[in-house]
């Protein structure tokens, strides 16, 4: 900016440029501007011509489709959580991937990119040890503070031995118990939004299914509907099986909505909010700058609570059931969970001293799981580029 450049910042969730936007605000002032998909057409314009005129801002906050914005003086991209799969637009066109465009509008316009991650993507990385990108490393955190502890817990043998309360291992009740009498804040993480995973019949076996889509529907208990997460259309449960006319229908598996209705029962004295895309309609940065100024206890969210927030007053953070990223039908299915675990794990002791993170899992010998608990990148990288 000191040489007249223009520097394009650029973050894969709206839901972050809020913490973001309010850090660079107080350095850049009047310089900068935000831009992203939920922006009103008349924000959009108002970027667009001030960009293109004599006095364009030098700074531009932005999602995936800043890229697009016709910048005069590029001189830098940063592009914060290169790793993260919501780079990626793959509905509606134009089809590509952030990080990569950024790459080619850099070389373009003969500007400088910074790729930034805890853990970087497997081709980043790759990249980066072969000397095609330059490499630098943070081995510390900020004021020194420890890395997080992990510890793995097995559910299948504390099932077995009835000592599971619902959802929750003892070991992450006490932990939260802790965190509330401490004065602390606690998150809860699953990747998978409302109530319960599938409705199905316990004795023909039939699931419901999106009409459209074909994939089976998630049932959403606020609203009392099952819900298609590909199309949005929505469905009521029937009463009996259309198949074989039974009235044993079950809800199978569980998503943040039922996390949320059995941490209010457990912790009736916490104020629990819930952060995943059904509650961020009615406006994601209240939820988060309620968790930050301290108005609520437990967050309870997806992959939202995992990208780059920075919370000062965190101690406890649960993975609920890590076995739901692990075991998904892609090869980039573990690099999915070791990212999706470290970067959650990293919410945890951020400002004062170390965090707690817990895992709990059916499959506490999974060697990804050893890797997050260690956190060692490096010897993960090597075994997917073995696997590979």
């Amino acid at each position: 900016i000191a040489n007249g450049g223009q520097v394009l910042y650029l973050l894969p969730e709206i839901a972050l440029t809020t913490q973001i936007m309010h850090r660079l605000q107080k350095v850049f002032g009047g310089d900068m501007c935000v831009y992203h998909s939920r922006c009103s057409e008349n924000i959009r314009v108002e970027v667009w011509n001030r960009l293109t005129g004599p006095n364009p801002y030098k700074l531009i906050l932005g999602a995936r489709s800043a890229v697009m914005l016709p910048l005069q003086k590029l001189s830098l991209i940063i592009v914060d959580e290169e790793h993260e799969p919501s780079f990626k637009q793959e509905d509606p066109a134009p089809r590509y991937h952030d990080r990569n465009t950024a790459i080619m509008l850099a070389s373009i316009c003969g500007a400088k990119t910074l790729l930034g991650s805890a853990t970087p993507s497997i081709e980043s990385y790759s990249n980066a040890i072969s000397g095609k990108y330059g490499l630098v490393t943070l081995e510390q955190r900020f004021r020194n503070i420890r890395l997080p502890l992990i510890d793995i817990v097995d559910t299948a043998d504390l099932r077995r031995r009835k000592y599971m309360q619902g959802l929750f291992s003892p070991m992450l009740i006490e932990q939260i118990d802790n965190a509330l009498s401490n004065g602390k804040q606690a998150i809860l993480f699953h990747n998978r939004r409302g109530y319960s995973g599938t409705v199905e019949c316990h004795d023909c076996g039939w699931v419901q299914k999106c009409d459209c889509c074909d994939v089976s529907l998630t049932f959403h208990k606020t609203t009392d509907s099952a819900s298609c997460h590909y199309c949005g259309r929505r469905y009521k449960v029937p009463a009996a099986c259309p198949s074989c006319g039974s009235k044993s229908l079950r809800k199978r598996g569980f998503g943040t909505e039922r996390i949320e209705e059995e941490v209010s029962a457990l912790f009736p004295k916490a104020r629990v909010a819930r952060l995943d895309l059904d509650s961020s309609k009615a406006g994601y940065e209240s939820i988060i700058s309620d968790f930050q100024e301290g108005l609520t206890d437990i967050l309870i969210g997806t992959q939202m609570v995992s990208k780059g927030l920075d919370f000062d007053n965190v101690s406890v953070v649960g993975i609920i059931e890590a076995d739901s990223i692990m075991s998904y039908p892609d090869f980039r299915a573990t690099e999915r969970a070791y990212q999706l675990m470290a970067q959650v794990a990293g919410r945890a002791g951020r400002k004062e001293s170390q965090g707690t993170v817990i895992i709990q899992t059916r499959q506490p010998d999974a060697p990804v799981l050893e890797m997050v608990r260690r956190h060692d990148y490096k010897g993960f990288h090597k075994t997917q580029l073995q696997e590979r």
